[in-house]
């Protein structure tokens, strides 16, 4: 219901309708990202000051009121289900960067091995917004007007609870997949690897050049020779078996948008448990 207040228009709030197989958050409690560079994306929505709005986004996140979420170059393009029947279009859009700007960053990165290595092992550099500032750029947003976000809701503020549970989901994407935010600047995580491997960042010849190269070891010309001394002890002997279920999932960490009201580890750990001999 709506009331008119001089020139705004007020909401009350109300109930969203429940969506089958939404997005939801793995956050239930608490912080939402646990990068850093997540929670510096966040820092992006808590500067908007949209008040109750913030917390309701954040309930929607949770409660998996998003029900598609795609990133492209430069866009983000969601649907949002509220208390209508129809789900609220979102659309994020950030400025993405040319081809010299990008070439500027990637010869800047080749000057740091260590922020190369770094990036080549899936992880986002600490000081990363030094090298982008380095090349007269930002990567995350530093006003809220570089954040352009629109929703098809009634509701005059912008951001609103909407876009706000958009983000929220954004930022648990970011700590799964940190690359995703290359992508909003304009970058594939693929084409900025390969750049990034053409420009001989991360790699080290002075370390290559000294590797030593060790002779070749022959084989013992006798069977026996060759088995006694693989057998010998408990080389072979039978392996305990393996307690640990989902060991690769709880390494590479929970499936970002994931889509069910289970939580996701327990449910790997259910596959995993089932699939087993033991």
């Amino acid at each position: 219901m709506a009331r008119r207040y001089g020139f705004y228009e007020y909401y009350t709030p109300t109930r969203p309708r429940e969506v089958k197989g939404g997005i939801k958050a793995q956050s239930k409690r608490g912080a939402f990202a646990g990068s850093w560079w997540g929670k510096r994306w966040l820092q992006t929505l808590e500067s908007f000051a949209i008040g109750a709005r913030l917390s309701r986004g954040r309930s929607y996140a949770r409660k998996g009121q998003v029900a598609s979420l795609e990133i492209a170059k430069g866009r983000v393009s969601a649907k949002v289900q509220g208390s209508r029947s129809g789900a609220y279009r979102i659309d994020i859009e950030l400025k993405v960067f040319n081809d010299q700007q990008w070439r500027q960053i990637i010869a800047h990165l080749g000057e740091q091995p260590i922020f190369a290595a770094q990036l080549l092992g899936n992880e986002m550099p600490e000081d990363i917004e030094g090298i982008f500032a380095a090349a007269g750029l930002a990567l995350f947003p530093q006003k809220s007007r570089d954040l352009q976000t629109d929703c098809s809701c009634p509701d005059w503020s912008n951001p609103c609870k909407h876009i706000a549970a958009v983000l929220y989901l954004l930022a648990e994407a970011f700590d799964q997949d940190p690359f995703l935010l290359f992508l909003l600047r304009g970058m594939e995580r693929e084409e900025f690897l390969d750049r990034l491997k053409d420009s001989g960042a991360g790699q080290n010849p002075a370390a290559e050049e000294a590797e030593p190269e060790l002779p070749p070891e022959p084989l013992p010309l006798e069977t026996q020779a060759f088995w006694g001394e693989l057998l010998e002890g408990e080389a072979l002997a039978k392996p305990l078996p393996v307690r640990l279920h989902a060991a690769l999932p709880r390494r590479l960490g929970c499936l970002p948008f994931w889509r069910s009201n289970q939580d996701f580890m327990q449910h790997m750990e259910m596959i995993y448990r089932a699939a087993s001999r033991d």
